[in-house]
This record gives C-alpha cells, sequence and structure tokens, in this order.
C-alpha cells in the first residue's frame, strides 16, 4: 500500500514516461521538473521512503529516454538526480543515496551502450558526487555501490572504444578509492572485492541476473552490454498493452 506522497510520485513518473514514449519531449521535461520539486520538498521534511519513490519515478523516465535515444531527457533526469542528492548528503539519508547511485547508475549504463555521450558523462560526474559525498558521510553501501558503477561505467566505455569516457569512470573511482583510504573508511581490497561479492551472491539466483556487475566473472548470463532486444523488450510489451497507469508501480513494489 502505497502513501499519498509514494502514489504522487509514482504517477507524475507514469506521466513523465509516456511522454518519453510519444517523443514529447516538452511535457517529458515538465514531468521531471515536478519530480524535482516534489524531491526537494520531501528532502526538506525527511520523508525518505516516499523520496525514494521519487528517484525510482526518475529512474524509470530515464531509461525510458535512453530507449527513445533522447539524450537531452536522458541528461536532464541525471541531473535533477545530482541537484536532488546533494541535499540528501545534507540530511544524511542513507537508505535515499543508495536509490540515488543504483538510478544513475541504470541511466549511464544504458546511455554508454547507446553512446550517448552527455548523459554518460553526466551520469560519471553525478556518480562522483555521490560517491564523495558517501565517503565523507561513511556511508559505507553507498561508497562499495557507486565505485563498482564507475567501474562498471568504464568497463563498458572500453568497449565501446569511448576512451574519453572510460578515462573519466575510471579516474572518477580512483579518486574515491584514494579519498576512502585516505578517511581511514574503506579499504580498496575491500572496494576491489565487493563486485566479485555481488556477482557470486546473485548468480545463485535466476531471478536477480540482471544485477550482475559488469565485467566480473561468475555470471550465468553475460550482461556487459545491453542488446537491443533485451532493451527493447519492455517498451514492445508496453506498446501492445497500453498500460502506462500501472507501468511503474508493478516494476518496483
Amino acid at each position: 500500500m502505497f502513501s499519498l506522497n509514494e502514489q504522487k510520485a509514482i504517477e507524475l513518473g507514469e506521466s513523465g514516461e509516456k511522454a518519453v514514449r510519444e517523443q514529447n519531449e516538452y511535457d517529458s521535461l515538465q514531468y521531471i521538473e515536478y519530480l524535482r520539486e516534489f524531491g526537494e520538498e520531501l528532502i526538506n521534511s525527511s520523508l525518505e521512503t516516499d523520496l525514494k519513490r521519487v528517484i525510482i519515478s526518475l529512474r524509470n523516465i530515464g531509461t525510458k529516454a535512453i530507449q527513445k535515444r533522447n539524450d537531452t531527457v536522458a541528461t536532464n533526469v541525471v541531473q535533477v538526480l545530482k541537484s536532488l542528492a546533494e541535499p540528501a548528503l545534507e540530511n544524511n539519508l542513507s537508505s535515499a543515496m543508495w536509490s540515488f547511485s543504483k538510478a544513475v547508475q541504470e541511466i549511464g549504463k544504458g546511455a554508454v551502450q547507446f553512446q550517448m555521450g552527455e548523459s554518460a558523462q553526466n551520469s560519471v560526474d553525478t556518480l562522483e558526487v555521490i560517491g564523495s559525498g558517501a565517503v565523507t558521510k561513511k556511508m559505507e553501501v553507498v561508497t562499495l555501490w557507486t565505485t563498482m558503477a564507475l567501474g562498471e561505467m568504464g568497463y563498458l566505455a572500453d568497449r565501446q572504444k569511448l576512451e574519453t569516457l572510460s578515462n573519466m569512470a575510471k579516474n572518477a573511482r580512483e579518486g574515491l578509492i584514494k579519498a576512502s583510504e585516505e578517511e581511514k573508511f574503506i579499504t580498496r581490497e575491500q572496494i576491489e572485492k565487493y563486485p566479485q561479492l555481488i556477482a557470486q551472491t546473485v548468480s545463485e539466483f535466476s531471478e536477480l541476473q540482471n544485477l550482475q556487475p559488469a565485467g566480473y566473472e561468475a555470471r550465468t548470463r553475460p550482461n556487459e552490454e545491453f542488446t537491443e532486444e533485451e532493451f527493447f523488450e519492455e517498451e514492445a510489451e508496453e506498446e501492445i498493452n497500453e498500460e502506462p497507469e500501472t507501468e511503474t508501480s508493478e516494476k518496483d513494489k
């Protein structure tokens, strides 16, 4: 059962996804702005659970924009996630910060795969901001996840022969590792082992295969790159069924 705030976030997200599907860029950007304003209200009230639903809605709009190759909308989503993550860090909303990291990770990986440069670079920049804040605030899971996400983006950029982006992601990850060690927080060894532990764990559960980190062993199916068939499968089902009002709520219950 969703709260009224969660339901509002879901409805805004579904409307934004629909606008992206219909290639209505103006409305897409409007719904992203509504979610930004709503997210700020929730942060100021420290309503972390409701804020996470806003993050999910923004993520869904962003991944839909990647599917439609709309770099402007995808970039705008990432920039809004960054603008919300910064005050959330100040308020020590650690659970929401993990959601921010995962949302940017998903959009960023898709952007790299489809060589959408602006949204990919903004994703690296946003992950670096999230990771730096997580180190400062001693948010262990957020730090580990964010360094893993940057490692994945560097790996995928290498596969796509995007040297500048690859170096950007690798340098950001290395900077976070050094900062963590300087703070006597998480060691390099722990950070480097974390993706392997995730890979080993999710390989044991078929329903979790989409969580396999790119570039690591112990997977039952490759996940280094999205294939177009996989990435557009959900979109094709939506267009056939045309049921946008239930799409987001079913996706992230």
